[in-house]
């Protein structure tokens, strides 16, 4: 009898012990009874009856952060993007978070990854990566409804970084160098057209100072020719005009030059013997009269 009574006695405390879960106060604690739903046990005391009662999950009711990762996406220009991002949810509802989707924590980050590649997927890798505000928004409203509808609260989206792939990258890098080369041939060739142009416009320039100081000349001793012209038909007029009122003075003129032209060519280191014509006396002879007469 008495190992009967403590046998029973044994029983009894362990049925207790089975029957007594404290659950704490971040946590919820999910019941089965007989393999159905039947209660969420919150923080405090809380009673099972063993064998029958069973603890399914226990959830928190602090707030979750779920880190996505790097995702993929395709922008719109077909560049390849990776984003990633923080999800911070909190289970408002325990029996829907296990009973509504298989492993919520999961589910949820699957879900805003998809919302997340949509979105980027629907702009430009410039837009992707200016736009960080705008994807959150979109993010946020496309998951929040279904995370609802699992008994999740969802509290915050946080787009961590968004950058191209490393193939990007490079692509990008090569488009860079790419278009500085660009940029330093077109500059080069500019210099060198400039060049030219101002080569150009200097000899144009040489030239019509040359054209010009060569009209000045021509101008200058046309304008002297003149001028030469008209003191000799002003020195013939009154050589004229003198000989009609003395025909005389012409043959003493050129005697005058005669004689002097002579001289010069007696006076030349080169002239060894001068020769005279056969009538010099008699042409000087006349040439004297004419000056005696005078």
């Amino acid at each position: 009898m008495n190992i009967i009574f403590i046998v029973a006695l044994v029983l009894v405390v362990i049925a207790i012990l089975l029957s007594v879960r404290i659950v704490s106060q971040t946590d919820a604690v999910v019941i089965e009874r007989i393999g159905r739903y039947h209660r969420t046990m919150r923080s405090g005391l809380n009673f099972m009856i063993p064998l029958i009662d069973r603890a399914v999950q226990t959830t928190s009711s602090k707030d979750i952060i779920l880190q996505l990762g790097k995702v993929d996406c395709i922008s719109k220009d077909n560049a390849v993007v990776l984003a990633d991002a923080l999800i911070v949810i909190k289970v408002a509802d325990p029996e829907k978070a296990i009973y509504g989707v298989e492993n919520y924590e999961r589910s949820t980050g699957m879900l805003a990854a998809a919302a997340l590649r949509s979105k980027l997927g629907s702009l430009t890798l410039d837009e992707a990566l200016t736009s960080r505000d705008q994807i959150k928004a979109t993010v946020t409203e496309s998951i929040r409804a279904e995370l609802e509808d699992w008994g999740i609260l969802l509290r915050n989206v946080e787009i961590q970084e968004i950058s191209p792939s490393e193939s990007m990258v490079l692509a990008m890098e090569n488009q860079a160098a790419a278009e500085r080369s660009r940029k330093a041939a077109v500059t080069k060739a500019e210099g060198e057209k400039t060049a030219i142009s101002l080569q150009a416009d200097a000899k144009r320039y040489s030239a019509a100072q040359e054209a010009q100081g060569r009209l000045e000349a021509a101008t200058a001793d046309a304008e002297a020719q003149v001028k030469l012209a008209e003191a000799t038909a002003e020195a013939v007029n009154k050589v004229g005009a003198a000989l009609k009122e003395n025909p005389d003075a012409a043959s003493y003129l050129l005697g005058e030059k005669f004689l002097e032209n002579y001289a010069r060519l007696a006076e030349s280191s080169n002239a060894k013997i001068v020769a005279l014509p056969a009538d010099y006396m008699a042409t000087v002879s006349t040439l004297l009269k004419g000056i005696i007469a005078k």
